[in-house]
């Protein structure tokens, strides 16, 4: 087979430590053939490294417990009154395909964020695929953000997630919308929204990041989450709709130029603004997908801030 050939040079704007993180970890890497389990030791090993090295640069407290019945971890700023109130929070839902993620992926995708924002954040295990399917994840999330909004000491809440976690977080918003329910204060969307993850970016990932294409790159409705599932359904796919993305909240969408769901990410922008709702679009140039999760780059450490600066000025 041959080779894929390499990918383009990194702008003078890209930090150095992205560069050596690229060549080290992103370039060519594809994950390991093997059914579930297999993909899920793969990317647990993954994050437990990726979480050891957040711990030691961010300093906050980590309680596992259980909120209407779910899986969560709450995180909260080291320097933070644990019964402060009322405080405003963060629902975090991480990524992973709907298939993995849980656990210590959760916990790397919280901890920076509580650290810089100041924030308390609620990391979600909920139920993923192949054991479960639409919508087991968004009653989940629903399930503790109810519990949260019910609380007299939060006075403000907002989502974010990654990857398949943006997806759940639009989700989320549009099954609320559904409902009749109070909305999040605000949203955040990385590396994936609510459309089906296609277009130019899925196209050409492969060049970008040096890895050999594939036959078929697929899509979030080939997942076994979604097995079942009607793409045309406002809650699967709210991006599809615009009388539901009018009333999505404040969003902030974060993505990459190396990154194959950034079609999907600037589409949803797009879409958003055409439906007269509230959006903010961050493309980081060079920046692959999930890049922030490698806490260490300057480009993550901007990320953060992004993030903080954003849900600051909207839960307050």
């Amino acid at each position: 087979m041959s080779q894929p050939p390499p990918p383009p040079p990194f702008g003078p704007w890209v930090s150095d430590t992205a560069k050596a993180m690229f060549e080290a970890h992103v370039r060519g890497a594809a994950a390991p053939p093997g059914g579930v389990e297999v993909l899920r030791a793969h990317y647990r090993r993954f994050n437990d490294e990726r979480l050891a090295v957040a711990d030691t640069l961010f300093d906050t407290r980590q309680d596992h417990t259980a909120i209407a019945g779910v899986t969560v971890d709450i995180v909260r700023p080291a320097d933070a009154a644990k019964d402060r109130s009322p405080r405003p929070v963060l629902i975090c839902l991480h990524g992973g395909g709907f298939m993995w993620g849980d656990g210590s992926g959760a916990l790397l995708e919280a901890v920076p964020v509580a650290a810089v924002s100041g924030i308390e954040v609620v990391a979600v295990d909920y139920r993923m695929a192949p054991e479960h399917r639409f919508p087991a994840a968004t009653d989940d999330v629903l399930a503790v953000y109810r519990a949260l909004r019910a609380d007299p000491g939060v006075s403000a809440i907002g989502l974010f997630g990654c990857s398949a976690g943006a997806v759940l977080t639009a989700q989320v918003t549009a099954r609320l919308i559904a409902e009749g329910e109070p909305l999040p204060d605000a949203i955040c969307m990385l590396h994936a929204a609510g459309v089906e993850m296609a277009g130019d970016s899925a196209g050409t990932m492969a060049l970008l990041n040096g890895v050999a294409p594939a036959e078929s790159l697929g899509g979030l409705g080939g997942l076994p989450y979604f097995d079942g599932a009607d793409a045309n359904d406002p809650l699967v796919f709210p991006g599809n709709h615009p009388d539901v993305l009018a009333k999505f909240p404040p969003s902030l969408l974060i993505t990459g130029t190396r990154d194959f769901a950034a079609s999907a990410v600037t589409v949803m922008h797009r879409r958003l603004l055409a439906a007269g709702a509230q959006a903010e679009l961050v493309v980081f140039d060079g920046m692959w997908h999930a890049h922030h999760v490698a806490v260490e780059l300057p480009e993550s450490a901007e990320t953060f801030a992004l993030m903080s600066r954003f849900f600051a000025s909207r839960l307050t």
